[in-house]
């Protein structure tokens, strides 16, 4: 069985994946695959976030499609049996069975089932399975990827063994078990800069604590050579930030909100000599 691997660290936002996609389903009717489909329908789309802010801000970026779920809550919704999920785990709305209920929508919780109103139906990525069946590699997205950030790889290749970071998926807690795969998803991060009291000297190597206030758990980093630093989190919540480094007091921040990337701009620390 062969499913999607997505590395939102390497997506480069160059359209090429949805550009690609449009190009392959816009017109061309492969059912019972898939009919045509519309302009407004983006089966693939960059989920992109502008995080934190400042020197410190980012864009996350996040490829973003149907996640063929095994445990698909599009399928249990469907009054019309068009929905079904094929030996090699691919998940396919026949459009010649929908009647546009629009219930598989309600109930995929990725938001990844588009509405036809043209013909009707829904619709979503089907993997390009009528490319699969016809010998193709890969489907077109993967196949448009310049940098790898979507690549097509055999799910029993999938352990942590052969992974060169940890096996992630969308939003495990809906119990849709998706087949597509994800490693180095974007977590939140705390991000600022050192510097002495009068702000005249950054503070390089400063060990920076971040804790969880309600779970204990810990993640650590040092300053930079500018006393930039900049510390992942696993988990959206308050954290307390503790900065400590011989010669400086030291100082811990509490309540820091990391629901989402925080900058704390610039942190100024007290010579102990002061």
């Amino acid at each position: 069985m062969k499913t999607i691997l997505v590395d939102p660290s390497r997506c480069l936002q160059c359209s090429n994946c949805w550009v690609a996609c449009k190009d392959e389903h816009s017109v061309n009717d492969w059912s019972p695959i898939a009919a045509p489909a519309t302009d407004d329908q983006w089966w693939i789309q960059v989920d992109e976030t502008e995080v934190a802010s400042g020197a410190q801000m980012k864009l996350h970026r996040v490829p973003i499609m149907c996640q063929h779920c095994e445990n698909a809550s599009c399928i249990k919704a469907c009054p019309n049996n068009a929905i079904y999920r094929r030996d090699d785990g691919i998940v396919i709305i026949d459009p010649t069975k929908c009647k546009g209920s629009g219930k598989c929508m309600e109930a995929c919780p990725y938001d990844r089932i588009f509405f036809n109103a043209e013909r009707k139906i829904a619709q979503k990525c089907t993997m390009c399975a009528h490319l699969l069946d016809a010998g193709w590699e890969m489907p077109r997205c993967v196949r448009a990827c310049p940098n790898d950030a979507l690549t097509f790889v055999d799910s029993d290749e999938l352990t942590d063994e052969n992974m060169y970071a940890p096996l992630e998926h969308l939003h495990e807690e809906y119990g849709t078990k998706p087949q597509v795969a994800y490693v180095r998803l974007p977590v939140p991060f705390v991000a600022g800069e050192l510097a002495s009291s009068d702000e005249a000297v950054c503070v390089e190597g400063a060990q920076v604590t971040v804790v969880n206030q309600v779970t204990g758990a810990t993640y650590e980093g040092y300053s930079g050579t500018f006393g930039d630093f900049h510390v992942d989190v696993k988990k959206p919540g308050f954290y307390k930030v503790t900065f400590a480094k011989d010669g400086y007091k030291r100082k811990t921040i509490s309540d820091v909100d990391l629901r989402q990337s925080l900058s704390l701009d610039v942190v100024k620390l007290w010579q102990t000599t002061e």
